[in-house]
């Protein structure tokens, strides 16, 4: 009977079931396994971290020297690696390059030039890391090794400046528009390292090229595009009658102002809010001596001026305008500049 009433099925054994020994089998493995993705990620940061540090401290640098001899100089370049190229300049002007043959060596001999000159070198090796080095030279014995420099600007008038200087000095320069003859400009005793010449830029897309020579036949030449603009085109005409001026000017891009004086008087020219591409109206002429000065700007900045004086006798019925403007007969023909018809 007693052991009838100890019999009890939900209590608990002292002893584990098989299925919690599996389930903390298991979770064990999982730890160890996460243990070790954790020790591999640490590793590979750390490898790489060494890698870096490692690729940093290789990253070594050429070393370049300079030997002065007379009228020479020799470039010796060493290196821990196989040289690519060297590349030297004088100024910073005309670079030259140097490739190398796959050795760590490299020796090159140049001529110096004469006087003071900064010489610059860089050295690129086969892992494309780059030295640079740059030493002046004053040299007694060098001679005349350096190109012309060639410098181009717009002037304010919208002419094209072209400005030529040497370190020693120049022989003349040349210039040209597309395929056309070529002008040539000598140096003068006043300026023997420098020429400088102001020339109208062609209507349209046109290729320049200039060629600079110096007393030793060093030579640069360049070659560069333009787009020129025009001058407006003014025409006044004396009256059948005599007593009157018709003015009319035009421009293709647009006038932008007008500015007249008539007699020494300043007058305004109303031309709208717009920008006409052509302006006309008519001036009376007063008894006796006339004279009418006239500037048509355009949008693109450029100007004609037309400076010109009549004489006005009503008895005779005639005048005689005589044109006295300030452009050249050259500049007129080319840009369009100011007419006259009586």
């Amino acid at each position: 009977m007693n052991q009838i009433l100890d019999y009890n099925p939900n209590k608990k054994s002292g002893k584990t079931s098989g299925s919690d020994k599996i389930v903390r089998v298991f979770a064990i493995i999982l730890i160890i396994f996460a243990l070790c993705l954790v020790g591999s990620g640490a590793y590979g940061i750390y490898k790489r971290n060494q890698e870096s540090k490692t690729t940093t401290k290789e990253a070594t640098k050429a070393v370049i020297e300079v030997e002065e001899q007379d009228s020479q100089a020799i470039i010796k370049v060493t290196h821990d690696k196989a040289i690519e190229k060297m590349i030297y300049s004088w100024n910073n002007s005309k670079e030259t390059t140097e490739k190398g043959t796959g050795k760590n060596t490299m020796e090159k001999t140049i001529s110096l030039p004469a006087g003071k000159n900064t010489l610059s070198i860089k050295v690129v090796d086969i892992d494309k890391v780059e030295t640079t080095f740059e030493i002046v030279i004053t040299s007694e014995k060098g001679v005349d090794i350096l190109n012309p420099v060639i410098e181009l600007s717009i002037t304010d008038d919208k002419k094209l400046r072209i400005t030529a200087t040497d370190e020693t000095s120049l022989d003349f320069i040349t210039y040209r528009w597309n395929t056309e003859e070529e002008e040539k400009v000598e140096v003068t005793e006043d300026s023997p390292k420098k020429i400088e010449i102001e020339i109208e830029i062609l209507k349209g897309t046109n290729d320049l090229t200039i060629v600079a020579v110096d007393s030793s036949n060093n030579t640069t030449t360049e070659t560069k595009s333009f787009t020129g603009v025009t001058k407006p085109e003014v025409v006044v005409t004396l009256s059948a009658e005599g007593d009157s001026l018709d003015i009319f000017a035009k421009h293709e891009n647009g006038i932008k102002e007008v500015k007249f004086n008539f007699n020494n008087v300043d007058y305004n020219v109303d031309i709208g809010n717009e920008t006409p591409k052509e302006i006309q109206f008519v001036q009376a002429l007063a008894v006796g001596y006339n004279r009418i000065i006239l500037t048509v700007i355009s949008v693109d900045g450029t100007e004609t001026v037309f400076d010109g004086e009549c004489t006005y006798e009503p008895e005779r019925s005639s005048g005689n305008t005589e044109q006295t403007s300030n452009e050249s007969e050259d500049d007129e023909q080319t840009n369009n500049s100011s007419e006259e018809n009586v």
